[in-house]
């Protein structure tokens, strides 16, 4: 394979992950329009009908719900293309392994016994024995 080869290859990867932010990326926009005009559309129809401000609540409640529904349906779609590229590429390497969960905590292993022991602080030599003084 030549160079070019594999640059298009990489190429194809980095596309594939920006128009996943791409799509996915829009669903700020979305919440805001749908918010906006249910709110905006409301008002303007308070406005027609003199009916002051049930409207535009009425319209930001349907807007709102719009907003959550376009949410909902977003998750969807990353569930889908999630599982769609699990059965396509495999199960991916986890990016940090459980010590690294251990180490976050800044409890080891042997410390989390410990405490669940009662916090008794027994005296142990290095081979974890206990040693009687």
């Amino acid at each position: 394979m030549t160079n070019r080869g594999k640059a298009a290859g990489g190429g194809h990867r980095k596309i594939d992950a920006w128009r996943g932010v791409g799509s996915f990326g829009t669903i700020g926009l979305e919440i805001v329009l749908c918010i906006a005009f249910g709110f905006f559309g409301g008002r303007w129809l308070d406005d027609k009908f003199g009916t002051g401000p049930y409207l535009s609540l009425l319209g930001f409640v349907f807007g709102l719900a719009a907003a959550i529904k376009g949410v909902m349906r977003a998750h969807g779609e990353m569930q889908r293309e999630a599982a769609r590229e699990e059965r396509e590429q495999g199960n991916p390497r986890p990016l940090y392994d459980a010590r690294d969960d251990e180490r976050r905590d800044g409890l080891t292993e042997r410390e989390k016994v410990r405490d669940a022991d009662g916090g008794e602080d027994d005296e142990r030599d290095t081979d974890d024995k206990k040693v009687d003084r």
